[in-house]
Parts: structure tokens; sequence; C-alpha cells
């Protein structure tokens, strides 16, 4: 299925001004996503799953050859091209499944919502996710949507693995190596977007110093590549898995650390050139790895044996990574005076 991408002297409105917060920046914050989940009752494990609260996505086994996986997610716009956003939310769900190793059938029910007066955008943004899924070999199948005043896209996405193909974040153990796919800082290039104010655009074109449209572009690139081909060339290699997003790097290492009862040490963080100064400016702690980040890259650790290989089968996929870091024996996460290194596209 393909479509024009609408163009900006085609836009009558701005999607990111009906928002406060803005794609996965408005995810619950952990510590009380944590203290809901406990006061649900919702941290038990379930004997009918092979995983599911507290991971990606959810796996139940059907068969001994084939696992179901199951995720939703969907935010609020990042972007104000409703095309744009449409492939940018669907390339965002989808990650989740891709994070635990379920590559293959995959299916998207919608979950849309749009306040009245900018309904027109309805089909461009599904225009844009069926276009996005096409890539990954996956369909939109049904969905819901509804009028809301805050617009939001996103998806319940299912996807198949073998179950011993499948990953979690509980697998990582000390000295194995971390890798991350995609550059971070998406959460300071789009906020550079939202700019309006003449006096300020002039700072803050000063505090990224280049193109704030090449930055944001180069942002909307990285979002919508899907993390499909990452997680194909790393799975068998891999021994836990998870994608960065709304937590920030810094906040899905203490994901995997207290999962998998280790420390881990992030010592290199690849960002979109640019950012560095624009997250100073805006106070998102990126160079700290707190800034939240959309449809953000995996980030997988690997055993030292299996490093050159994984590298090898990344570079064969073309994909992009970096070695980040380290899994120790230790507690939590260290990030300490990372190499902080400008990645162009």
């Amino acid at each position: 299925m393909g479509t024009d991408a609408p163009t900006a002297d085609d836009e009558t409105t701005r999607l990111t001004e009906y928002t406060e917060l803005h794609g996965c920046s408005c995810k619950v914050g952990q510590s009380d996503l944590d203290s809901l989940l406990a006061d649900a009752g919702l941290t038990g494990e379930n004997d009918s799953l092979l995983f599911g609260i507290g991971e990606d996505a959810a796996a139940r086994k059907l068969t001994d050859d084939i696992a179901l996986v199951s995720t939703v997610d969907f935010f609020t716009p990042i972007v104000d091209d409703p095309y744009d956003f449409g492939r940018i939310a669907a390339c965002n769900a989808a990650s989740d499944a891709f994070a635990t190793g379920a590559v293959e059938n995959i299916d998207c029910l919608v979950t849309l919502g749009l306040p009245r007066d900018v309904t027109e955008s309805a089909a461009p943004i599904l225009a844009g996710m069926a276009d996005a899924l096409d890539t990954m070999d996956g369909v939109i199948a049904g969905g819901h949507t509804i009028m809301s005043p805050w617009p939001f896209a996103g998806g319940a996405i299912s996807a198949t693995a073998r179950p011993d193909a499948l990953l979690t974040s509980h697998g990582a153990s000390p000295g194995d190596r971390l890798y991350l796919t995609k550059p971070l800082g998406t959460q300071p290039a789009m906020g550079a977007t939202r700019v309006t104010d003449e006096q300020f655009v002039e700072i803050v074109t000063d505090a990224a110093e280049r193109p704030l449209d090449s930055i944001a572009s180069e942002a909307i690139a990285w979002m919508t590549t899907t993390n499909r081909d990452a997680m194909v060339a790393c799975r068998e290699y891999a021994t836990a898995a998870t994608d960065i997003t709304g937590f920030g790097l810094a906040g899905q290492s203490r994901v995997m650390a207290a999962r998998s009862n280790v420390g881990i040490e992030l010592t290199h963080l690849p960002v979109i050139a640019g950012t560095p100064g624009l997250s100073t400016l805006f106070g998102y702690g990126l160079t700290d790895g707190e800034s939240a980040e959309t449809s953000g890259g995996l980030f997988v650790s690997v055993p030292p044996a299996a490093t050159a290989a994984v590298e090898s089968a990344f570079d064969d996929a073309g994909v992009f990574y970096r070695a980040v870091g380290r899994v120790t024996a230790g507690r939590g996460v260290t990030i300490d005076d990372p190499t902080i290194e400008e990645v162009r596209s």
C-alpha cells in the first residue's frame, strides 16, 4: 500500500499544539508505573504466559513451535505531519514485539483518537501506519477510533516466534557487552521544531550548531526505521533485549539491570548530531541517558564470545549499531563521563 506523504503546505493545524507531552514522553513515569502495578496487585508471574507484565510484550506458547507475542502502544503526536505521525506510531508499537524476538506474522489493531477539528488527519495517519507496517511484512487488521481532546495513535500488535527464540530483559550476565541500534536524541530534536517565538528560535539554532530542519529530518528518519532487521540480525546471539522509549536509555538500563540482577555500565552514547546542545537548553538530560526517546533502537546484551559475530550480522543487515557499555556483577546503572558521539545520517 502506498500514498504520497502530505507536505508542510498541506497542513492546516499543528497536531502537537493539542498536547502538553509529546511522543513517548507522555508515558507514565517509571516509579509511578511500578507503584501502580503494585497497588493493583499485578506484579506476579502468570503460569499461562511465558512472560508478561513488566516486559515489552506478553508471550503465550501455542505449540512447541509457535509462541504468540502481543503488546499495545500508543502516544500523542511528536510531529505535526499526520502521515509521519502514523509511520512513527506503527514503528514504535511494533518495536515492543521485535524487542522480544518476535518478527513474523505482524498484525496491528489500530488505536486512534482525534479532536473533532482535526479528524481530517485520520486518513493520512492510517496511511502512514499502513505503509510502515508494509515495510515489516505486517498489516492493519482492524482497530478502534474515538474522539479525544488529545490526539493519539498506535496499536495492539501481535507477532509470532519460536518459543526458544524469545528474549526478555532477564537474561543479561556479567561480562556481556551492550549494543544500541539507533542514536539517541529524538526528544530534543523534535522539541526544537515546536519553538515558534522568533527570538527563541535564534537561541535554539545557536544551541544546535547545525540547521534545525536537518536535525528534525534525521530524527524522523530514525523514528520511522523499523527494529525488525536489527532483531533478525542479533536474535541468535543476544541474551537479553529491550527497546529504548519513554524511560530513556538510563531508564531502560535500570529495568534490565533490576530484572537480570546485574549492574550496567554505560560508557558510550551515540546521539543525533546537534541534540546535546538542544538537550542542555531544554533540560532533557540527553548526555545522562535520561532524555525520553520515541521509537528508539534495540538495547541488547551479547556474550563477549559472540560480539564479532553479532557485529558482522549487523553489518551484513545494514543496521546502525554501537557498543555502549557492559554488564557487571554489581547492581544498578552507572553512567560516568561517557563518550558522546554525534551521529549524522
